[in-house]
């Protein structure tokens, strides 16, 4: 029973880790902790569990220690056998290993999600647009949220419109349209939002064929999770600038992480709601059983109604919901009586400015008519009771301005001990904006000035689009134990790293240096990049052999060019470059299968994660028509294998669709079994009249990147349509002058790789070489381990 058992895709807790393997659940921690390679986890109602047999398979390479529950003249064991040998003592037809899911493939967690990513791809589909007779998504947009927020937040009245939408007419669609956004203005009231969906959903004028069974269906499958991703589509279609645009989710799950409160947390805030998706963040990291009261502000009351929407659907009624121009001004200022938030959450308008009243006072120095950035700093500690905290995402130019109001209040606020902690982020994390911004960490005054804790995760985050930066987990994660380590008194390690050379440096600085720096709060002053750039004799030693293998290769590469040339220049007619007897012109949809990637509800950053087994291929991978390595985007094998009709072949043709359009690469053998993007097109199951690499030349010649561009500057961001690819005229030689074509280019484009290599090592020696010698005395390297 138990090989038919573990050879199932069950799913199993560390808790029953540790029981069938007889170790401590804190080995089963360590295990994963520690080793890069243990099975990934799979979330689902809050809880990890991972697969059982790719559990076993991974125990199968640890020994059991002898004296570790064996007795020490039994012949040496692996914890997989372990794990069988407890299986087998099971009753048979024992069903269950775990509390968690059972299911043969998705556990009901991964199924709910990819349900949810299936519906919202047809719910936003342009053909819905024109049933509900929507002139734009941003038109179309409050009646799938509508819908989304009494499925989740309204379950009596959900049922009703469900009920209602088996219409006997089409007139009765309109009807079903005045009964949802009544629905909702009816919830909304109570929690002291003003009304306005029935205004919004009057606004469409559905077809004779609109159905709205099909549309309660569709949202009937979403999760609550589905909210958040339409207000994405919802901040896209209506273009909202950065005072509005919602805070991408990453960092919202960065600050919800970050809000460490000494007990209970009892009462937030946040005076900037946006979408809510910092309120919800912050509930999420905490403990279901706590139930705090929410207060929420904004300044405009369409971006309160969707918060509170967006708050309600996750079960969170909030006590209060403002809608204020500035904060400061609604509520007497910001030298009011303290409330007893315990901790207070914004990311307010990068320097904006405000007309203040005069009367205003400010603890910490009244700021500047320009600038709302201290403003907003010392509203947000007005509002904290004793031991309380706040998160704040700033501009940079808030902790290290020259402005002199604005140095005379970090000065002030640094001397009262509510600063603790600024954590530096990438640039262009924010959509419409590339300014890159800091999370400060403030607490309520202290008797002595502590120390500030200062990280700089500048490295962290990788380009998905020309102009943004994406966090994964990991990072979050990382940052998130530092701030914990410092809030619990251990040491800061010099430098904490992932995979793909993504560090963060941190440091604990005391208030003394900070006033020697003239009381800036830029964390480069404190902890420089420079820290990671030390260089020792050996990495100097392995700097410079990397550059000789390097330029070896690329030796051996330009020499299998060369020969190649040779053979063509003593070939009869010598190397032919004119088009011969035999050619002919195909359409590319003729001649091989074109393959749009996944659509972005099936294959979407979010889903990336370093532990992942099966590599992604994006646009930024393909150069001089190779794959680069993909290390920093890989994706579960669960994701994969719902995936298996991307999976890469070697020998196909992958293009550049979106964006920077028209750059192709060829699959070669150690990319077979990878995915590729939505940004991508893939050419595979050739005619057997063509050859791969001859088309992979063609695609490349700067006439017909020239055509694949023209075709793809029709929309606002460049997009190469399948079909348009299907129609582009290839030249096609007799098979065996493609063959001859496509090994010469194909041996090129190996020696100028090979180059490109040897220029990044010598790059990489000469950064190295810089770091040891002027930091250390000139002494010869040791070339005895040359090891060519």
């Amino acid at each position: 029973m138990g090989e038919e058992y573990y050879t199932q895709d069950r799913l199993v807790s560390r808790a029953e880790i540790a029981g069938l393997a007889g170790v401590g659940r804190s080995a089963v921690t360590n295990w994963v902790r520690r080793h890069e390679d243990f099975p990934v986890a799979v979330r689902s109602g809050g809880a990890e569990y991972f697969r059982l047999a790719d559990v076993i398979r991974w125990l199968d390479t640890r020994t059991v220690p002898r004296g570790v529950g064996v007795p020490t003249k039994t012949p040496p064991t692996t914890y997989g056998n372990r794990v069988r040998a407890a299986l087998e003592q099971m009753p048979h037809g024992t069903a269950e290993v775990t509390s968690g899911p059972q299911t043969a493939g998705l556990d009901p967690g991964e199924r709910a999600a990819d349900r949810t990513r299936q519906a919202l791809a047809e719910l936003l589909e342009e053909s819905m647009l024109r049933q509900w007779g929507a002139l734009s998504l941003a038109d179309y947009l409050p009646l799938p949220m509508c819908l989304t927020f009494l499925r989740w937040a309204v379950p009596d009245e959900w049922e009703r419109v469900r009920q209602s939408a088996c219409l006997p007419s089409p007139r009765d669609t309109y009807r079903f349209l005045d009964r949802v956004g009544a629905a909702a203005d009816i919830s909304l009231r109570p929690r002291g939002v003003l009304p306005d969906m029935v205004a919004a959903l009057g606004q469409l004028a559905p077809e004779r064929g609109a159905d709205p069974a099909r549309l309660v269906d569709l949202v009937h499958a979403l999760d609550r999770a589905a909210f958040r991703m339409l207000l994405d589509v919802y901040a896209e279609a209506y273009a909202l600038d950065s005072r509005a645009a919602f805070t991408p989710q990453a960092i919202a799950d960065l600050l919800g992480g970050l809000s460490i409160v000494d007990g209970p947390l009892h009462r937030i805030l946040d005076p900037c709601t946006r979408g809510g998706e910092l309120l919800t963040a912050v509930l999420s990291a905490h403990d279901e059983d706590q139930s705090p009261e929410v207060h929420a502000m904004a300044s405009d009351g369409g971006m309160l109604r969707l918060a509170a929407m967006h708050l309600v659907t996750h079960g969170v009624t909030p006590r209060s919901a403002a809608v204020v121009p500035t904060p400061w001004q609604a509520d007497g200022g910001a030298q009011r009586p303290a409330d007893d938030y315990n901790f207070v959450v914004a990311n307010p308008p990068f320097n904006a400015s405000s007309t203040r009243s005069t009367a205003t006072d400010w603890r910490y120095g009244t700021p500047p008519p320009s600038n709302d950035n201290f403003g907003w700093l010392q509203y947000v500690l007005s509002r904290l009771r004793s031991g309380g905290r706040a998160a704040v995402v700033m501009a940079d130019n808030a902790a290290a301005s020259d402005q002199p109001r604005e140095q005379a209040s970090r000065k002030a606020m640094l001397e009262d001990g509510v600063i603790e902690c600024l954590i530096a982020l990438p640039s262009h994390l924010f959509k419409a904006t590339d300014v890159s911004a800091c999370i400060w960490i403030l607490r309520t005054p202290v008797s002595e000035p502590a120390e500030v804790l200062f990280v700089n995760a500048r490295q962290l985050g990788s380009m998905v689009a020309r102009t943004r930066r994406e966090l994964d987990q990991s990072e979050v994660q990382l940052v998130l134990d530092l701030y914990r380590a410092f809030r619990s008194g251990q040491d800061l390690p010099d430098m904490a790293a992932l995979p793909g050379d993504r560090s963060v440096v941190a440091r604990a600085v005391a208030v003394s240096e900070i006033r020697q720096q003239n009381y800036s709060l830029n964390p480069f002053d404190y902890v420089s990049a420079s820290r990671l750039t030390a260089a020792s004799g050996d990495d100097a030693a392995g700097a410079l052999k990397a550059l000789r293998r390097s330029q070896d290769a690329a030796y051996v590469a330009g020499a299998a060019t060369e020969t190649l040339w040779a053979q063509e220049e003593r070939s009869p007619g010598g190397i032919r470059l004119q088009v011969s007897k035999g050619w002919e012109r195909r359409p590319l949809g003729e001649v091989c299968t074109v393959q749009a990637g996944p659509s972005p509800s099936l294959l979407n950053p979010a889903m990336f994660s370093p532990d992942g087994e099966v590599p992604v291929v994006l646009p930024k991978h393909l150069r001089d028509r190779y794959i680069q390595p993909t290390d920093e985007s890989r994706t579960s094998s669960v994701v994969a294998r719902r995936l298996d009709r991307f999976v890469l072949q070697s020998g196909d043709i992958l293009c550049t669709r979106t964006g920077t359009v028209g750059p192709s690469a060829l699959v070669g053998p150690d990319q077979a079994g990878y995915l590729f993007s939505g940004n991508l097109l893939r050419l595979h199951k050739f005619a057997a009249h063509v050859d791969p690499r001859y088309l992979l030349a063609f695609l490349s010649l700067p006439d017909i990147r020239a055509w694949i561009r023209d075709r793809s500057g029709m929309t606002t961001v460049a997009s190469l349509k399948t079909s348009a690819l299907r129609q582009l005229l290839v030249l096609l030689p007799p098979l065996e002058e493609q063959q001859r074509i496509g090994v010469l280019l194909h041996s090129l484009d190996q020696q100028l790789s090979a180059l490109r290599d040897a220029a990044a090592a010598t790059e990489h020696a000469h950064n190295t070489l810089v770091a040891f010698l002027i930091d250390k005395p000139l002494t010869p390297l040791n070339r005895a381990e040359d090891d060519r």
